[in-house]
Parts: C-alpha cells; structure tokens; sequence
C-alpha cells in the first residue's frame, strides 16, 4: 500500500514538472528572436489605413488578423522558424451577417523570399473586392530583415 502511494505521488509530481517545462518552453517559443525576420502589411480599406506586424511560427491558429468595418478580415499566416520561413499566406474573408466568413483572396507565397524593408516588394499592392456593394480592401506587404 505504501509503494503505491509512493509511486502514486511521483506519478503526479513528474506530470507536474513536465507541463512546467512546457509552458515554458512554450511561451519561450512564442516570443520572437531579435534578429527573425517580420512580415509587416499595410491594409487599406475606405479611409482607414492599419499596420500589420507577424513573426514566424510553428502555430497558423495564432497568426494576427485585422478586421475593417465587420466587412473584411485580413490574416496573415508565416509559418517557420526564426531562421527559416517556409511558406507566407495571406488570407482575406468578406463577414457577413449570421453567416460564416468566407474566403474571397488567398495567396501562398514560398522561399526564396524578397528581403527588401519597403512596402509593398513582396506582395506588390492587391486589391480585393466584396461581393456585397462591391467594397474594395488594399494590401501590401514586406517581409523585413531583422535587427540584430
């Protein structure tokens, strides 16, 4: 009876130092290097403008995301590595009332990338229109090279 219990309690405190250490390596994973690259997107729609900043990640469900006037939703996605990028999406939605977004432009865009810091050298401006009343939402993005 004594062993299982033993055996019980370092059953449970071997549970608990594992989650410990990957909560912390999580949340290591999840802050940026100084010197990883950074997509940074320019979005346009009516007479607002908004910045977009996304670092890589090995997660697409956290990518950031941008929504205009609950008309649009822009998200970019780059999955990687801080020292390789392997793919860059951008997504945008058109939102509509009681009704799931749907996606109206998607671009997936691959290694080698343009390394150029002005907006827009990697996506050049893209214009996408709603389908209700024809609303038009502009973008353009650049994958930057980071600060050492």
């Amino acid at each position: 009876m004594i062993h299982h219990l033993t055996f019980r309690w370092i059953f449970i405190a071997a549970l608990a130092a594992v989650s410990y250490s990957m909560g912390t390596m999580l949340a290591a994973a999840a802050e940026p290097e100084a010197n990883s690259p950074e997509l940074v997107c320019q979005i346009r729609y009516a007479s607002e403008t908004r910045m977009l900043q996304q670092s890589a990640t090995t997660d697409p469900y956290s990518a950031a995301t941008v929504d205009f006037d609950n008309l649009f939703r822009f998200r970019a996605v780059v999955l990687g590595s801080p020292d390789r990028i392997g793919n860059i999406t951008l997504t945008v939605y058109e939102l509509a009332k009681e009704a799931p977004p749907v996606i109206i432009h998607q671009v997936r865009y691959q290694a080698p990338f343009n390394m150029n810091n002005g907006i827009p050298t990697l996506t050049g401006w893209n214009h996408v229109y709603a389908n209700y009343l024809g609303r038009e939402l502009r973008y353009g993005c650049a994958l930057k090279a980071g600060q050492s």
